[in-house]
This record gives C-alpha cells, structure tokens and sequence, in this order.
C-alpha cells in the first residue's frame, strides 16, 4: 500500500521558518556555521526595523483616524513578533513531535486510514495555499495603492527617519526597502497563519484513523481474544501519543492564541473605523479591507482547526462504544474502560488558561470588535459636539 507522510504538509512550513531565522540547520553545512548571524541580520532589517516604524507611526498620530490606522498595523505585527518568539522557544518540542507523527503513520494500518490522512494533508495543503493566495493578493493590491497614488507613499503608514518623498531616487529605494520588509513580514505572517492549524489538522486525521480501528475491533471472529487485547493495548499507546501530541500543542499555542483574539478584535475595530469615517480613495479602502481579511481570516482558521479536532475527539469517544466488547472477556473490558476514561476528556484546546478555542470564540471575538466600535464612534460623536 502507498505511504502517507504527514511530514509533506509540514515541508513548507519548516522551509520558511528556515529563512526567517528560527530554525537553524546542521552545523556541519556552510550556513549552519553563520545561521545565527544570518538569524540575527534578517530579523533586525526586517523585523524590529518594520516594528519600530509602525511604532513611532503610532506615537506621532494626531488624531483618531490615524491612531486607527496605525494601530491595526502596529498591534498584529507586535503580536507576530511575540508568536515568532514563542516558536523559537518552543521549537524543540514541535520538532520532536514530528517523531510521534511518523510513528502514528506507521500504525496506519489499512487502505481506509491511509486515505482518512491524506485527505486530511491534502486538506491542510489546501488551507496553505489558499492563505498563500490571500497574502499575495493583499501585497499585490498594496503595490497597486502604491503605484495609482497620486503622491508618493509607502505600502502601509510607517515612521521614515529621512526625507523620502522630495527626490524621486530617494523615493525609489524607500519604497524598495519599505516593501521588501514587508515581503520578508507576509513570509512570516503566512507561516504563522498556518502551522498551528496544520498541526491540528494532521492531529485530527490521526485521531480519526484511530477511531475507525477501534471501531471494527472484536467483529473478526477468525481473531483470537488474547490477540485482540494485544491490538487494544496498541491502540491505547497510539491515543497516548495523540494526547501527547494535543499537550505538546497546547503548550505552544496557549498564549499567544490569547493574544491573537485580543489583536485580531482590534484591527477589527480600527480598520472598520477607518474604512467608515476616513474619507480616501479607492485603493486604499481595498488595501485595508483585505488587511483586514487576512488578520480575520488567521482567528478564523485557528479556531476551525481546534473545533475540527474536538470534533474528532468525540468520534474516538463514539467509536469505543462501537467496538465488540460484549463478546470480549473481563480484561478486555478493563482495558477498553482505561481507554474510555482518557477518552471523556475532550480535545479542546484552551487559550490563555480559560479561553477555549472555537468557532463560537470566534463570534465572541467578531462581537468585541463590533463593541469596541460602538465605542469609539461614541467618542467620535462626542468630539464633535
């Protein structure tokens, strides 16, 4: 039968956290000897450079439309800046998590659970590259703004320590400069955007492979009883590294999930302030609503994610109903109510220590943001009385 790697959904992931600086390679290889200069050097040019002119963008804004706009830029790349801190830290542990996937691929044991994996990799390939699309599509029209302006401007509000828009060469390389930063930013916003919900995803589809072998244990006959309690205990060790794999991510996405509901509320609120209340041209009304796209569309993919394996959790819990346990002996039965014990807790995975993660988080999340509104369109209003 074909071999499922759940590695192929993981490929471009590690590729990128390769060249934005987290992961480093073997020390024997020539860029494995200067990766941490590398390291360091990319994320100063375009990392802290980037998040110190929104910074000072924001400091100097004058009046609440352009504190909204500046804000809705400043905030997610601050909270990206936490994420990418957070991978470094956590990478070891992702890293070996890989192992307890390739293990999980090798207990597939039939036609049908290869299939239930790689549809569940094609699945997160699919969620990649449609997020790929929207990040480029949100450049493209952001070097569209630039390009139909009818005065020289940047990609998105940012501080410029120098005079960039007199000399039309000085403009040039600004603008150059400005974009590549936020190119190497869209690389990093991309990968941060996906991994948590392909990990999810692959974690799921292995969960439901296990489902659908629990489900059929104890109906072949031909099997005997000591041997299908050998196959129990298999399965119970192979749920064991599924809640492995569960900690493992819960340990690395609890707070910064956190702070992205926090940050994606914001953007929401500021950008939707500033689409209503600024008067500007087309081209940027289109730059800043699929801004805004892309910052909804990550929460949205996160919680998705973390629902779909709920929901795969509580099928695991069905299927151990569904196997042929009456006609199993005691110890059989035993062991099926150790498994059926770890199985009542659900997969949900909880941010922030008391947030759980969800589609209906996300409502809550679109609910603030629509709160906030309301309040800043009271102050507007008072303002102007």
């Amino acid at each position: 039968m074909e071999k499922v790697d759940s590695m192929k959904a993981l490929a471009s992931h590690w590729r990128i956290f390769r060249i934005i600086g987290v992961y480093p390679p073997a020390r024997t290889t020539v860029w494995g000897r200067h990766y941490t200069a590398y390291s360091v050097v990319w994320n100063v040019v375009f990392n802290a450079c980037l998040w110190v002119s929104f910074s000072v963008n924001l400091l100097q804004s004058n009046s609440l439309q352009t504190f909204c706009e500046s804000f809705c830029l400043t905030l997610p790349h601050t909270i990206y800046l936490l994420k990418l801190t957070n991978v470094r830290r956590m990478r070891d542990g992702l890293i070996r998590s890989h192992q307890v996937l390739r293990h999980l691929d090798s207990r597939l044991g039939s036609s049908d659970e290869r299939q239930i994996l790689k549809a569940g990799i094609d699945h997160a390939m699919l969620i990649f590259r449609t997020i790929l699309t929207g990040v480029v599509s949100t450049l493209s029209v952001g070097i569209i703004y630039m390009a139909v302006s009818s005065e020289p401007t940047v990609m998105y509000p940012s501080w410029i320590p120098w005079n960039w828009r007199d000399s039309w060469s000085t403009y040039l390389s600004t603008v150059l400069l400005h974009t590549s930063a936020i190119f190497a930013n869209a690389a990093t916003v991309l990968n941060l955007t996906t991994y948590p919900g392909t990990y999810l995803i692959l974690v799921s589809a292995h969960a439901k492979a296990l489902a659908l072998r629990v489900s059929k244990l104890g109906y072949d006959t031909s099997v005997p009883a000591d041997r299908v309690q050998a196959i129990l205990i298999g399965y119970i060790h192979d749920h064991q590294s599924i809640l492995v794999l569960f900690k493992s991510l819960e340990r690395c996405l609890s707070m910064t999930c956190f702070l992205q509901f926090f940050s994606t509320a914001c953007a929401q609120c500021t950008i939707c302030y500033f689409l209503l209340f600024v008067k500007v041209g087309i081209m940027r009304i289109m730059n800043m609503m699929f801004l805004m796209a892309a910052i909804t569309t990550e929460t949205l993919l996160l919680c998705y994610s973390a629902e779909l394996l709920c929901k795969e959790g509580d099928n695991l819990l069905a299927a151990v109903y569904s196997c042929n346990w009456m006609s199993q002996p005691v110890k059989f039965r035993r062991l099926l109510l150790l498994m059926l014990a770890h199985c009542q807790k659900p997969l949900i995975l909880v941010s922030g220590v008391v947030v759980p993660l969800s589609m209906e988080t996300f409502m809550v999340v679109i609910k603030g943001a629509y709160t906030m509104l309301t309040l800043l369109t009271e102050i507007r209003k008072s303002s102007l009385e």
